[in-house]
């Protein structure tokens, strides 16, 4: 009789911790990485072109001095024949990990149907004093609102990026 008591008390005991440890493990099982961005991406309303290709390029972590960014441009992520003209968006999901960036590089209708990237320019360069190199994070939510400006310089004739903004949530 005392070896059946012995046993039911330790027996509930033992359920417990197992119970416990089975909760452990689901708890502290790898946490799903978010990898994924949703992205709006808008060329704003006072833009001075239609935006024909948009690509990306891997900066790293936000934080890391020391990270190493991808050394080519990756694929257009417009769908073919898919264009941004001024004052009109589109939806992206982009594969940027949590707390990561990248910049990115845009193609654009000269105004004559023929595409320009604005790197490519001859007068664009980090000397200028227009050029801005424009970031994607996907820092403080999965979805973000990303808004391009794009100027033209008659003197220089080069088309350029006035003015940028990258910020969590979809506006």
């Amino acid at each position: 009789m005392i070896n059946k008591l012995l046993l039911k008390g330790a027996l509930f005991p033992i359920l417990t911790i197992m119970l416990f440890a089975g909760c452990d493990q689901l708890t502290n099982s790898k946490v799903e990485k978010h990898d994924t961005l949703h992205v709006k991406f808008i060329n704003d309303s006072t833009s001075t072109h239609t935006i024909t290709t948009i690509q990306l390029k891997a900066m790293g972590k936000v934080d890391d001095e020391n990270a190493v960014a991808d050394t080519v441009w990756g694929a257009d992520i417009l769908e073919e024949r898919q264009n941004i003209a001024p004052g009109e968006h589109r939806f992206f999901d982009l594969n940027i990990p949590n707390l990561h960036y990248c910049i990115y590089c845009l193609g654009v209708d000269d105004g004559t149907g023929k595409e320009v990237f604005l790197d490519e320019q001859p007068e664009y360069n980090e000397d200028n004093v227009f050029i801005l190199i424009p970031t994607i994070t996907h820092w403080g939510s999965d979805d973000r609102t990303v808004s391009v400006r794009l100027a033209y310089n008659q003197e220089k004739n080069l088309i350029y990026i006035g003015g940028w903004e990258d910020f969590a949530g979809i506006e």
